[in-house]
C-alpha cells in the first residue's frame, strides 16, 4: 500500500506542476515575453521536474507511451524560446513560444492524464472510453454550421518532416509552385531532425518553424498538430501534409472547394499513386519521374463535385481539415495510438461517429514517395496497434470496414434518377454503403435518401451518424415503419449474417417492385487457408483476431440454394460477377493434381466470391 500511496502523491505533484505552468501560460499569453523573460526560466525548470517526475514513474506505466520523448522536448522547446528573447528578436521568440512550447506543454498535460490516470487500470480506461463515445454522441448532435470567422489565409499548411532533407525541400518547393490561386501560410514541423536539417529548415524564409529537437514518431507529433494547429494556424482551412508527398497544379483549389461545398465535411483527401485503403490510382509513369508526374496531374486535375466520394475512412498523407472538426476532436485523438498504425482508424471513426463527412477527392491527384519516414518499421508495430483498435472499439479495424462489395459496385451503371431510396443491410463501419451512393451520384442520381439496419449492435454509433434512419434489424418495423426502397444492399458479405435468410427476407419485402437487391459472397475456403489445414498448419493471411461475436465464424453460401431461396422471395437474378484471385492459380494446380481432381476444381478454389444483381419481380395476377 506504501508504494501506491507513494505513486498517487507523486502524480498528484505532477499534475499541480501542471496546473502552475498553466497558470503562467495564461500570463505570458496576456501579457507577453518582453520583460517577463523570468517566467521562461521558471517554466524551463518547472518543465525539467515535471520530465523528471513522469520518469520516476515511467516503469509502472502499463502501456507504450512517448512521455519521455514529449518530457524531453518540453524544458529544451522553452529554453529555444528563451534564447531567442535573450537576442532580442522578440517577433521570433513569440512566434517559437505559441508555435512551439505552448502546444506542445498543452498536449504534455492531456498525454500524462492519459498514460497516468486513465490508462492506470482497465476500470480506469471503460469510464473514460465511455466518457469519449458521450462527447461523439452530443457532437454528433448539434448542427453543423459555417462559423464565417474571418480568416487571414485560405490555408494554413501543415508539413511534418523527419529528417529527409532532400525529399522534405522537394515537398516544399512544389507547395511553393503549385499552390496558385489560394492564399497560404506555411508551417514546418520538425520532429527530430538532424543538426544539420534543423539549420536548414531554420535559414528557410517562411516563419512559423515548429522544432522539437528528440523524435516522437509521426503518430504522436500527427497528433499533437490536429490538437493543437487551432492555436496558432491563421488559415480557414488546415492542409496537412506529410513531407513525402508532392503536390500538383490544381490540387487546392478542388480541396478548397470540396470543404467550400458542405460545412458537414470535415476533411478532403486526394487520389495518389501509393497508398492502401483505395486512395490509389495506376498512374503512367515510372516510379519518382516527377516530370511525367506533372504532365500526368496537369491532365487529370479538374475540379469535378460528381467526383466526389464520402467515404467511412481515409488515410492522411495530405488532408485538407476544417478547423472546427479538429477542435471537437480533441477529446477523441487517442494517445494510444502512439506507434504510427491505425491512428488514422481511430481518426475517422471519431469523425464518423460525430456525424462530420470525410470526402475523397477523386479530381485531384499528388505524387506520394511512400514510407519515407517511417519505411519499414511499420509492420513490427502493426498488431500492435490493430490490437488497441480492437480493445477500445470491440471491432476489428480492418474486417470492419464493410469494404466486401466495392469491386463489384466498382462497375455498376444505374438509370439517372431525380430520387433514389437506399436500405443497406449489415453495413459495418459504412464502406461499401458509402460507395454505392458515390456511384448513383455518379451516374447522375441528384437526391439519395439512405437508411440502414444492423445485426450487431456495436455498429450503431456508426450508422446513426452515416445514415437517415438507422437501428437493429429486429426493430425493423419500429425504424423504418412502412418504408420501401429502391434499391437494397447487403453491404457485407452474405457469409457474415448471423440470419441470412432473416436478412434476405427483409431485403424482399422492403424492395418496391422492379427494386434491385445488391449481395455478395466470397469464398471463405481461400487457397492459403484451405491449402494451411491440409497440410496440418496455420493460416497466415486474412486471419487476425478471433471476434466473439461474429457468429457464425465461418459460413458457405452456395450458389444453387441461394438463388432457389431468393426466387421463392419473388426475386430473379439480373446479372452477376464472378470474382477470382488467379494468384491462387499455381497452389490450386498443385493441391487439385495432389488430390487427383480435375480442371474445373482449380476454378472453384481460385474463384474468391461472387457479386450478384436480383431484381423484385412483379407480383402475378
Amino acid at each position: 500500500m506504501e508504494g501506491i500511496s507513494e505513486r498517487e502523491t507523486l502524480i498528484d505533484q505532477i499534475f499541480e506542476l501542471f496546473d502552475s505552468g498553466e497558470q503562467a501560460v495564461v500570463y505570458l499569453n496576456e501579457n507577453g515575453l518582453k520583460g517577463n523573460a523570468y517566467l521562461l526560466e521558471d517554466l524551463e525548470r518547472l518543465c525539467t521536474a515535471l520530465a523528471d517526475a513522469i520518469k520516476q514513474l515511467s516503469p509502472g506505466i502499463r502501456l507504450q507511451n512517448k512521455l519521455e520523448e514529449i518530457g524531453k522536448n518540453a524544458p529544451s522547446t522553452v529554453a529555444w524560446v528563451r534564447q531567442t528573447l535573450d537576442r532580442g528578436t522578440v517577433e521570433e521568440a513569440e512566434m517559437r513560444y505559441g508555435c512551439s512550447f505552448v502546444p506542445l506543454f498543452l498536449f504534455w498535460r492531456r498525454y500524462a492524464e492519459v498514460f497516468l490516470i486513465v490508462a492506470a487500470d482497465e476500470e480506469s480506461m471503460r469510464s473514460w472510453q465511455q466518457a469519449e463515445a458521450e462527447h461523439l454522441r452530443e457532437v454528433r448532435l448539434r448542427p453543423k454550421e459555417d462559423t464565417h470567422q474571418a480568416a487571414r489565409y485560405d490555408f494554413s499548411i501543415v508539413v511534418l518532416f523527419y529528417g529527409n532533407r532532400g525529399i522534405t525541400q522537394e515537398c516544399l518547393d512544389a507547395i511553393h509552385a503549385h499552390t496558385i490561386g489560394r492564399s497560404y501560410e506555411l508551417i514546418t514541423v520538425d520532429n527530430g531532425s538532424d543538426p544539420e536539417t534543423a539549420a536548414w529548415c531554420e535559414s528557410l524564409p517562411h516563419k512559423k518553424k515548429i522544432r522539437y529537437p528528440y523524435n516522437m514518431g509521426s503518430s504522436a507529433a500527427g497528433n499533437l498538430i490536429f490538437t493543437m494547429a487551432p492555436l496558432y494556424m491563421e488559415g480557414k482551412y488546415l492542409l496537412y501534409v506529410s513531407n513525402d508527398v508532392i503536390v500538383t497544379p490544381g490540387y487546392a483549389e478542388s480541396l478548397y472547394q470540396c470543404l467550400e461545398s458542405d460545412p458537414r465535411i470535415a476533411v478532403a483527401v486526394p487520389l495518389c499513386n501509393s497508398a492502401s485503403n483505395l486512395q490509389a490510382i495506376p498512374v503512367p509513369y515510372q516510379k519518382n519521374d516527377l516530370s511525367a508526374m506533372l504532365d500526368f496531374a496537369k491532365g487529370y486535375n479538374r475540379c469535378d463535385p460528381t467526383k466526389w466520394e464520402d467515404r467511412a475512412r481515409l488515410f492522411s498523407i495530405l488532408a485538407a481539415y476544417r478547423p472546427e472538426a479538429l477542435q471537437q476532436m480533441y477529446l477523441a485523438v487517442d494517445p494510444l495510438f502512439c506507434y504510427d498504425m491505425f491512428a488514422d482508424d481511430d481518426h475517422s471513426c471519431a469523425l464518423r461517429r460525430m456525424g462530420w463527412r470525410q470526402v475523397l477527392c477523386r479530381d485531384v491527384f499528388v505524387h506520394h514517395y511512400g514510407s519515407a519516414t517511417i519505411g519499414e518499421s511499420q509492420f513490427a508495430v502493426m498488431d500492435l496497434g490493430r490490437e488497441q483498435f480492437y480493445s477500445k472499439h470491440g471491432v476489428d479495424a480492418w474486417n470492419s470496414l464493410g469494404t466486401d462489395l466495392i469491386q463489384g459496385i466498382d462497375g455498376l451503371s444505374f438509370s439517372a434518377l431525380e430520387s433514389v431510396r437506399v436500405l443497406a443491410l449489415n453495413p459495418l463501419f459504412g464502406e461499401s454503403a458509402l460507395a454505392l451512393c458515390g456511384r448513383l451520384k455518379m451516374c447522375g442520381c441528384k437526391r439519395i435518401i439512405m437508411d440502414a439496419l444492423t445485426e450487431d449492435e456495436r455498429y450503431l454509433p456508426d450508422m446513426e451518424a452515416l445514415f437517415g434512419q438507422a437501428g437493429l434489424l429486429c426493430d425493423e418495423k419500429q425504424v423504418l415503419g412502412k418504408a420501401c426502397y429502391d434499391i437494397v444492399v447487403v453491404a457485407s458479405g452474405l457469409e457474415r449474417c448471423r440470419d441470412m435468410r432473416g436478412v434476405l427476407r427483409i431485403a424482399a419485402a422492403r424492395l418496391k417492385q422492379g427494386g434491385l437487391l445488391i449481395t455478395q459472397h466470397r469464398n471463405l475456403f481461400q487457397m492459403e487457408t484451405l491449402s494451411a489445414f491440409l497440410m496440418g498448419g496455420e493460416p497466415v493471411h486474412d486471419v487476425f483476431l478471433h471476434d466473439p461475436a461474429e457468429s457464425p465464424t465461418l459460413q458457405v453460401v452456395l450458389d444453387k440454394p441461394l438463388v432457389s431461396f431468393l426466387q421463392s422471395q419473388g426475386l430473379a437474378l439480373h446479372h452477376e460477377l464472378t470474382i477470382r484471385n488467379d494468384g491462387w492459380r499455381p497452389a490450386a494446380d498443385r493441391l487439385a493434381a495432389a488430390l487427383g481432381r480435375k480442371a474445373d476444381t482449380v476454378d472453384t478454389l481460385v474463384r474468391s466470391g461472387k457479386f450478384s444483381l436480383w431484381v423484385k419481380r412483379p407480383r402475378e395476377k
